[in-house]
C-alpha cells in the first residue's frame, strides 16, 4: 500500500472516531497537592433549560500513583433549583484486588471516570449545584489532582 492510502486510512480512521458529541457541561477542580482536607468540599454549577433531555452524569477523577488507597469515598450534595437538596455517598474502587490501578495514565498520574447516573432528566429548569467532599478516614487526604465533573447526552 502507497503512504497516501496509509494517511488517509488512518486520517478516516481519526475522524470517525476520535471525534464524539461534546459534552454539555464538563468543568475540573483541582485539589490542593498538600492533602483535600474533608471540610474542603469542591463545587460544580450547571443551568439546566431542557428537562426533557435525558443525560449521564460522570465523575472523572485523577490520582497519583502513591495514592495510598484502592478506594475513594465521596459525599455528593445536589442542591436543586428551588433550594432543596440531596446527599448521597459514593465508593469509587480505583485499584483491583491486586493493587493494579483501573483506568488509564501517563507518568505518575491515573485518570478513571465513574458513571453516578445514567439517563437522568433533571426535573426543573434553573441552576443546579454539586458539592463533592471526601468520606475518607485520612484528613487531609493526599495523593488526588483534580476531581471533575461531566454530563453528556445519555445514550
Amino acid at each position: 500500500m502507497s503512504s497516501r492510502v496509509v494517511t488517509a486510512l488512518i486520517c478516516a480512521c481519526l475522524t470517525a472516531f476520535g471525534c464524539g458529541e461534546p459534552p454539555l457541561f464538563a468543568e475540573s477542580a483541582e485539589v490542593d497537592p498538600m492533602g483535600w482536607a474533608g471540610e474542603d468540599a469542591l463545587s460544580f454549577q450547571w443551568e439546566v433549560s431542557d428537562t426533557l433531555q435525558r443525560q449521564d452524569v460522570i465523575l472523572d477523577l485523577r490520582h497519583a500513583q502513591d495514592y495510598p488507597f484502592s478506594n475513594l469515598y465521596l459525599f455528593l450534595t445536589y442542591e436543586f433549583p428551588n433550594g432543596k437538596t440531596r446527599t448521597d455517598t459514593v465508593a469509587c474502587t480505583l485499584a483491583d484486588e491486586l493493587g493494579r490501578w483501573r483506568g488509564s495514565g501517563f507518568g505518575d498520574l491515573m485518570d478513571q471516570r465513574f458513571m453516578l447516573q445514567s439517563q437522568v432528566a433533571f426535573p426543573l429548569s434553573g441552576t443546579y449545584r454539586l458539592e463533592i467532599a471526601h468520606g475518607m478516614r485520612r484528613d487531609p487526604l493526599a495523593g488526588l489532582a483534580n476531581v471533575g465533573l461531566r454530563l453528556e447526552t445519555g445514550h
